[in-house]
């Protein structure tokens, strides 16, 4: 059986890569980042990533994968089950983590269940809207009865 490659993270950028930070300092607010700066921040990102947060074989292959494609450990890839919009900021294996505790609790549920739970836990409420509209609509006794 083969042996698997070693996992290394200068391997996620090219080999030659050095930061050309004369050119930076000329002009830094106009300076193009090249798709190989990117990469060097993501790989080294990563590094301090895996040092910092405790992760499974599994996860730790995911968010390298998730690299590998070009982003970065910190960035959100959008859960599989909610609408994240104006949330907290959550990194990968936050959302990944999330949406693995959210498919273990629809297990065995419905489709209607499922949509029922994952409405709660977004805060949305199925209210008769005419009823809500009219809470807060003062009512003015007066003007009915002209």
């Amino acid at each position: 059986m083969a042996k698997r490659k070693r996992f290394n993270i200068e391997d996620l950028y090219p080999k030659d890569y050095f930061f050309d930070y004369a050119e930076f300092m000329k002009d830094p607010e106009n300076y193009q980042f090249t798709e190989a700066d990117y990469a060097y921040q993501n790989a080294m990102d990563l590094k301090k990533y895996e040092e910092e947060v405790p992760m499974t074989y599994y996860e730790k292959t995911l968010l390298r994968k998730w690299v590998m494609d070009g982003h970065n450990p910190r960035e959100n890839p959008g859960s599989r089950y909610l609408c994240m919009t104006g949330s907290e900021p959550m990194d990968f294996l936050d959302v990944y983590r999330m949406d693995k505790e959210i498919k273990e609790e629809m297990k065995g549920m419905t489709k209607a269940q499922r949509e029922a739970y994952l409405k709660e836990l977004m805060g949305w409420t199925d209210e008769d809207e005419s009823q809500s509209n009219s809470d807060w609509l003062p009512i003015d006794d007066d003007a009915t009865s002209l």
